[in-house]
């Protein structure tokens, strides 16, 4: 409720600074009200979507064991993807494409990281925008008829994934 609050007051002070710095000379005292009011829904927004954050992370949506299944199914899918010796190119795009669907609603999920600090966001979602922006340039390579290249890149993907992971396990 408060984000919503805070989303309205910033909307009204900007259109109420908009409106006052308008005038020709400028309404002053009215402009500095627009601004304080647009300094408090930014407040008020700020301390929501903390708010947000902590019911999220203590009912346990997103968190650190969703994440950690939704890596460890995906490190398992590119492993049989790995494990083929004469790769269909079309079906290795097909099931690279739907890992990286269900690899979407990572940054997501991941926001109640923020709660735990955030260093630890950080160098989660670096490690794992390296791994989709691999993974997405492997299923453009396979795409193109480009293996070796595809292959280099499904690797690294995968080793940035298992990385993401690891950093997941070890931060309590």
């Amino acid at each position: 409720m408060k984000k919503f609050v805070g989303n309205i007051m910033l909307t009204v002070g900007l259109i109420g600074g908009a409106i006052t710095s308008a005038r020709n000379p400028p309404l002053w005292t009215a402009l500095g009200g627009s601004l304080a009011i647009m300094a408090v829904g930014i407040l008020l927004r700020r301390q929501g979507e903390k708010e947000e954050l902590h019911q999220s992370a203590a009912q346990g949506k997103g968190g650190k064991e969703e994440l950690k299944r939704t890596l460890e199914n995906a490190i398992a899918e590119i492993e049989k993807i790995m494990e083929e010796k004469e790769k269909d190119l079309e079906k290795a795009r097909e099931h690279l494409g739907k890992i990286l669907e269900t690899l979407e609603t990572f940054a997501e999920k991941a926001q109640p990281l923020r709660v735990k600090g955030i260093k630890l966001y950080g160098e989660v979602m670096t490690s794992f925008s390296k791994a989709e922006r691999h993974l997405n340039r492997a299923w453009s390579a396979y795409a193109d008829g480009y293996i070796r290249e595809g292959d280099t890149y499904l690797e690294s993907g995968y080793a940035q994934l298992k990385e993401t992971s690891k950093l997941l396990s070890s931060e309590n």
